[in-house]
Parts: structure tokens; C-alpha cells; sequence
């Protein structure tokens, strides 16, 4: 993996050395190996890595000189007692020949120890043992769940929360109304510039979510932070303190889809293949959530407001399970749960989320797209009609585009008639965000609609 441009591995369970072939990563950018029990000095192969911009080992056992490298000078090395060097904070390495003679000092006790004491040796060791994993272990669960202080501060990051915490607070001027970018359900967005980071989304929660930490919250949030998709806005983590409940994002560029499919300027930017190209987005994150997560991820609240756009047009689904961790009593009352308009119609008498209604409200979404607008009481229509053919199109498509050649109708028709399946009453006749995805991933190859069977048709819209 010579390529690769960030490797983190903090808040694990690894021990022993850090391995000096870390030197073969010849243009890695960022390197966070933090909350872990490393020990030893810090390879001195390390230097080599010219390219090497942030660097994060806090809160390991590292001992020794730090590598004459600008990002290691420039490094998180709290928490380690051990490290040395012509850096603030650290003490100044000790002369050659002083650690030759301490080591040699050690190697004799040890020595005598070994010959003369070895039953007492070993009842020492053992005890140390114990006591190292003891004290490693309560570290972990400390730091790994939450960080506080003497002020109620608390934080669940990869970065430092405590400064990222005070930074954000600068930069928007205490959240001054110009840097806002966004109203929801759950709090304020911000739009944050850091020096550390760049750009970075915040949404400051409600005060009804201030203050409240329970350990189920804790430990949903730290689940999302861990989630990575190519189709789902990364969690950074979440810091509290009294005054403010922060919940920090990447940044996405192009903003929600919701407005710009309402900007007639914009809107237009988003032609047919890039619309097909967003629903794939949505139905992959989808998947993945329901799918490949354990435990799953039923999203909740699937709609044109949570689904954003980065500077290539790809789909960012945002919020992610926040409608269950913010409100832990929504699976039994479905006003909690998503946004009107998406809302399955079987949440009226089951009062319970389940993956089927995300299909349901991915489908609406699909039909949104198409169109360029939520198609409003249309929907129940949709749902209880057959197959759209071709002719039928012209109605759900967006009047703002040119019509579209025959080969991008017949992806569309596709698109039309898959969404609609996802509209059934029944929430067990719906396909499965999986199945979609597939059949989304495929349909490329499918051959022109005019030159396919019908009842091959209906087995594939309706699976």
C-alpha cells in the first residue's frame, strides 16, 4: 500500500514498536496512530517521509529522540513521558553517552536479578504485568468513550476536542448568524473554516440535546464516527461543553440537493446523467448501511434536504442515524421519524421503522429527482399503478432539461418504474436497498426497453 496518503489507527488495542517500514509510505500525508499502547522510541527511518503534513501519536508509551522531520516537530505527542527533543513541551534529549551508561547500569540490576533473585524476579514481572494491562485498560475505556474536565467538557473525536472545541467557537464568532448555512429537525449548521483542517461542516444542536450524555448516545455517535463511505458524509466526532452540543462534519461542497433542484439556475446544472448518477449515490450508501453495518443503520429521515452534493456532483447522504440517537424514543412515534412528504404509510398503524421505510422514502426521493420537484399526492398514484412505459415519461420529467435521447430515456423509464416499486403498500413487496443497488449497478448493460421482453421487463421491476 505505497500509496497510501492517510493511515489512522488510533483508539485500538496495539502494542510493541512502531514499525520503522511505516518509512516505505513514501507520500503519506497524515499519520494518527494516538490512544494505543506503542512503545520504543519513534523510528528515525521516519524522517524520510518529506511529504508528511499531520502527525498525531498522543497518548502511547513512546520513549526517545523525535525524528528531525518538520510535521513530527510539529506533532500531537501529548501524553507520552518518555519522548525528548528541541520542541516545546519536551525535555532536551539526554547526551550518547549518558543513555549508553544508564542502559548499561539496567543491564546489570537485571543481571544480578536473573542469577540471584530469579523467583522474586518473576513474582515482580507478574505483578507489573498485571498492572500495566490494568491501568492500559481503564486508559482506554476512559479515553475511547469520552474525555472530560473539571467544567463538564466532553468530546468523541480522532482530533483534540478540546481545541477543535475552542476553535470552532473563534471562528464563527461564537456562531454568529453569517456563518449559518443551514436549519434542521436537530439544530444549525455552520459553515467553519480551520487553519487545522480547512473547511468543516458544525451543527450545533438544540438545547433540548445540551447537556444529555448518556452512554448509549456516546457510544451511537462514536459507532458513526467509524462509518466510511464514499457516499456518506463523514462524523467527525462530537464535542460538548455546558453552553454548546456540537456535531462535526466534512464539508460538502454544492450544498443539499433539496436546494438546488429549487434554483432555477442551478437545477439546470444537474442534467440527466448526473441526476442517474446521484440516485445510484443514495441507493449505494443506503446498502452499505443496511447491509454491510453491524448492527445495521436504518437512516429515518431520507429526503432531498439530507442528501448533499460535493464539487463533482456525487451523492453525500448526511445525518445518518441521528433521528434515532437525538430522539431514542422515535421508534414509537412515527412524528419523530423522517420528514413529511417521505414518510412510509406504514408508520401510521406499526409505529416502526424498519429498512423498509428508507426504500420507501428512497423511492419518493428517486421520483424527485426525475422530476425536479416532490411529486406531492402523485406518489399514491405511482404506487398503484403498473409499469410506466416510455410514453407515460414525459409526464415525471423535469420540464427545466432538454428532453432526453432514447438511450438515456430508457436508464429513466428504468429509474421510474424501480422507484415505483419502492412505493408499495406493502412494505414486504418492496425490493431491498441491496437488491436496488445491484440492479442500479447493472442496468447499464440492460438492452434498449423497445428490445426486451415485457414479462422480463415486470421480473425486473418487480422483484
Amino acid at each position: 500500500m505505497t500509496q497510501l496518503n492517510l493511515l489512522d489507527l488510533s483508539y485500538n488495542l496495539l502494542v510493541g514498536v512502531i514499525p520503522p517500514q511505516l518509512a516505505n509510505l513514501k507520500v503519506l500525508v497524515r499519520l494518527n496512530l494516538s490512544h494505543n499502547g506503542l512503545f520504543g522510541c519513534i523510528p528515525e527511518e521516519l524522517e524520510g517521509l518529506t511529504g508528511l503534513q499531520d502527525v498525531v501519536l498522543s497518548y502511547n508509551e513512546l520513549e526517545g529522540p523525535i525524528p528531525n522531520n518538520k510535521a513530527f516537530i510539529n506533532a500531537s505527542l501529548e501524553g507520552n513521558k518518555g519522548l525528548c527533543g528541541n520542541v516545546a513541551g519536551l525535555h532536551p534529549c539526554e547526551r550518547p553517552s549518558s543513555v549508553v551508561k544508564r542502559h548499561s547500569m539496567a543491564k546489570g540490576r537485571k543481571l544480578i536479578l536473573i542469577t540471584v533473585l530469579p523467583v522474586m524476579g518473576a513474582l515482580v514481572l507478574l505483578c507489573v504485568f498485571i498492572g500495566v494491562l490494568f491501568i492500559c485498560n481503564k486508559r482506554r475505556r476512559v479515553r475511547d468513550v469520552e474525555r472530560r474536565d473539571g467544567d463538564g467538557w466532553l468530546s468523541i473525536s480522532m482530533l483534540d476536542g478540546k481545541a477543535l472545541y475552542r476553535d470552532i467557537l473563534n471562528a464563527t464568532e461564537e456562531f454568529d448568524a453569517k456563518f449559518c448555512i443551514g436549519q434542521g429537525g436537530h439544530g444549525s449548521v455552520y459553515k467553519v473554516n480551520l487553519p487545522s483542517l480547512g473547511n468543516i461542516a458544525v451543527k450545533r444542536l438544540h438545547s433540548s440535546f445540551q447537556n444529555t450524555h448518556p452512554k448509549s448516545f456516546i457510544n451511537e455517535i462514536r459507532a458513526l464516527t467509524g462509518i466510511k463511505h464514499r457516499n456518506i458524509v463523514n462524523l467527525y466526532g462530537y464535542c460538548s461543553k455546558a453552553q454548546h452540543s456540537l456535531l462535526v462534519y466534512e464539508y460538502v461542497e454544492r450544498g443539499s440537493l433539496s436546494s438546488i433542484l429549487s434554483n432555477e439556475v442551478e437545477s439546470k446544472k444537474l442534467d440527466w446523467l448526473k441526476r442517474v448518477n446521484i440516485i445510484k449515490g443514495v441507493a449505494f450508501a443506503l446498502s452499505y448501511m443496511h447491509q454491510d453495518c453491524s448492527p445495521p443503520i436504518v437512516h429515518r429521515d431520507i429526503s432531498s434536504s439530507n442528501v448533499l452534493l460535493d464539487s463533482e456532483y456525487e451523492a453525500r447522504v448526511a445525518d445518518f442515524g441521528l433521528a434515532k440517537i437525538l430522539n431514542p424514543d422515535s421508534s414509537n412515534c412515527t412524528t419523530l421519524a423522517g420528514t413529511y412528504g417521505y414518510v412510509a404509510p406504514e408508520l401510521a398503524y406499526t409505529m416502526k421503522v424498519t429498512q423498509m421505510c428508507d426504500v420507501y422514502s428512497f423511492g419518493v426521493l428517486s421520483l424527485e429527482i426525475v422530476k425536479g420537484n416532490h411529486l406531492g399526492e402523485y406518489i399514491t398514484v405511482l404506487a398503484n399503478s403498473s409499469t410506466t412505459d416510455p410514453e407515460q415519461l414525459s409526464d415525471l420529467l423535469d420540464e427545466r432539461l432538454p428532453y432526453p435521447e432514447d438511450r438515456v430515456k430508457d436508464v429513466l423509464v428504468f429509474i421510474v418504474n424501480l422507484a415505483c416499486s419502492c412505493l408499495l403498500k406493502t412494505p414486504k413487496s418492496r425490493p431491498t436497498m441491496h437488491f436496488i443497488s445491484q440492479k442500479l449497478s447493472s442496468m447499464d448493460a440492460c438492452p434498449p426497453i423497445h428490445q426486451r421482453n415485457p414479462h422480463v421487463m415486470r421480473a425486473i421491476y418487480n422483484p
